[in-house]
């Protein structure tokens, strides 16, 4: 049993204060890159808001790392950074912590950091642009497949 299975993020950031990891998985890329990055968590001191990297845990146990793009009144809309889907039913009580720092290529940054909140605000708000540029790629992808399917079933 893995530490991501048997609970052992919750009884660390209970324990401990603070939950130090490498990432696993793409979808808070570009800005947090797999097996290489690491970030530091923290419990949350109150309700979360827009921007925050939340660390929480699915009904089925998985554990997910995204971005809070938006704060309701009973919870969160939450989206990886690398993903095009939005997750509307997180509350306060899957939250397990937030991210506070991050460490890419050996420099350490603070979540408070100007040009990473900076960064946040541009990705975040450039996501209808980027929604529409991945939706037109699979199209061409699809098109150009399609297409050269075609010439050869004519052959």
């Amino acid at each position: 049993m893995s530490a991501r299975e048997s609970g052992a993020f919750e009884q660390t950031l209970q324990t401990e204060g603070v939950l130090f990891y490498r990432i696993e998985g793409v979808s808070m890329q570009p800005m947090l890159r797999q097996k290489r990055d690491a970030v530091v968590i923290r419990l949350p001191q109150g309700r979360l808001k827009k921007l925050d990297v939340a660390l929480y845990r699915r009904a089925s146990g998985k554990y997910v790392m995204h971005r809070v793009v938006r704060v309701l009144p009973d919870g969160y809309v939450i989206r990886g950074d690398n993903c095009f889907f939005d997750e509307t039913d997180i509350t306060d009580r899957e939250i397990i912590g937030v991210l506070t720092a991050f460490v890419r290529k050996g420099r350490e940054r603070e979540a408070d950091d100007r040009l990473y909140r900076l960064y946040a605000h541009l990705w975040v708000a450039s996501y209808p642009l980027r929604r529409i540029l991945h939706k037109c790629k699979g199209f061409l992808t699809e098109g150009i497949w399609a297409h050269l399917s075609n010439r050869r079933r004519h052959k």
